[in-house]
């Protein structure tokens, strides 16, 4: 299990990303409560821990505070959401602050000379393997959350003169811990990279036309509804463009259904290689396709529509048959007052008047 997880392709790199942001999010909330219980827990128990070095308690809660008020913040931002910071950000700090109060401790009582050292190694345990399964990206994360406050603090035993026999022994338990966390949180990487990899697979299967590749229509629809909403929040246009492929149930009748197939395949393919990123399209039924122009007014989307118009004018090479296949297309932009159903509608109006105008052009519904 200690390997790298299955690469995810680049067209789901962005949900991937929210994917983790989503879990750093709910492991920082996890990771507060327990920080804040357990040093709590740390600081007031030394009666029944047997701790005997009293005389440090102020300074070891002084220690401790960081890491309580993160924890604290964290909760803060969960709960309440202020301050607005990300999980990934609160899991470094959080992480940072554990491995300095541990770390911090054992300095204390090293120079103090204490001998409760078995109380600060459990600590280290329990700290190391902590931070380690705070590092939800993985290796990338342990140059800033292990060796940096490791390489703190030898410089800060040089600095006291703390010989090294001293304290390396400690690090024994908590190192083979560190290794143990680091197995499993490749193996926790690795699941969840399968089981997001399987759900975007089980997602597109139900959200994309199998012969095109299009988005299906129940895809379309909160695109759709998403974008209507937008532009009666913030005014930003945007406009369907409905179109449908001129005499296609000539090609099935002449050439055949897998020739009909070839000709949709490359409409779609055209379609694409002409729109952004940001736009959609889906196969709206049969030869009709809807395409949605995020932040497009009508003139715009006239241009577009024409564009796509344009692309359909060179024959399709199905078979070795170079089959002439044009398509008509009708534009609806949002006006207020719009559902998804007037759009469409207001499109397939406009489209219908495309085709009564004699097909393979490119008309506007009325305002």
């Amino acid at each position: 299990m200690f390997h790298s997880p299955p690469a995810v392709p680049e067209k789901w790199q962005p949900a991937y990303e929210q994917h983790i942001r989503v879990v750093e999010e709910k492991v920082a909330v996890i990771a507060a409560w327990v920080l804040l219980t357990a040093v709590l827990v740390y600081q007031f128990s030394h009666d029944i821990r047997l701790f005997h070095g009293a005389d440090l308690l102020a300074s070891e809660f002084a220690i401790r505070l960081p890491v309580i008020l993160l924890a604290m913040t964290a909760l803060s931002a969960h709960y309440f959401g202020k301050p607005r910071w990300p999980g990934r950000r609160l899991l470094r700090l959080m992480a940072l602050a554990l491995m300095a109060m541990i770390l911090s401790l054992l300095l204390l009582h090293l120079a103090n000379g204490s001998n409760e050292f078995h109380q600060i190694s459990n600590g280290l345990v329990i700290s190391f393997f902590g931070v380690s399964i705070l590092s939800i990206r993985g290796l990338r994360d342990w140059p800033l959350l292990f060796l940096l406050p490791m390489a703190v603090f030898g410089g800060m035993t040089v600095a006291l003169a703390i010989p090294t026999e001293a304290f390396a022994p400690l690090f024994f338990d908590p190192l083979m811990m560190m290794a143990i966390g680091m197995i499993l949180v490749a193996a926790l990487r690795h699941i969840l990279t399968s089981e997001f990899l399987a759900r975007q697979q089980l997602r597109e299967v139900a959200s994309t036309d199998a012969l095109t590749g299009l988005l299906t229509r129940r895809a379309m629809h909160p695109l759709v509804e998403h974008e209507l909403q937008r532009a009666k929040r913030t005014g930003a246009p945007f406009t369907l463009v409905l179109g449908d492929l001129d005499l296609f149930k000539r090609v099935n009748d002449t050439w055949g259904h897998d020739t009909g197939d070839l000709v949709l395949q490359e409409t779609a393919r055209r379609l694409i290689s002409e729109l952004r990123l940001q736009d959609a399209v889906c196969r709206w039924g049969g030869e009709e396709l809807l395409i949605l122009l995020p932040d497009t007014p009508m003139e715009g989307a006239r241009e577009v529509a024409e564009k796509l118009r344009r692309t359909m004018t060179a024959p399709v090479d199905a078979h070795g048959q170079r089959i002439a296949q044009t398509i008509s297309l009708g534009v609806a932009s949002f006006k207020a007052g719009d559902t998804a159903d007037t759009m469409v509608s207001r499109a397939d109006d406009a489209l219908y008047t495309a085709k009564e105008n004699g097909r393979n052009r490119v008309e506007v519904a009325a305002c």
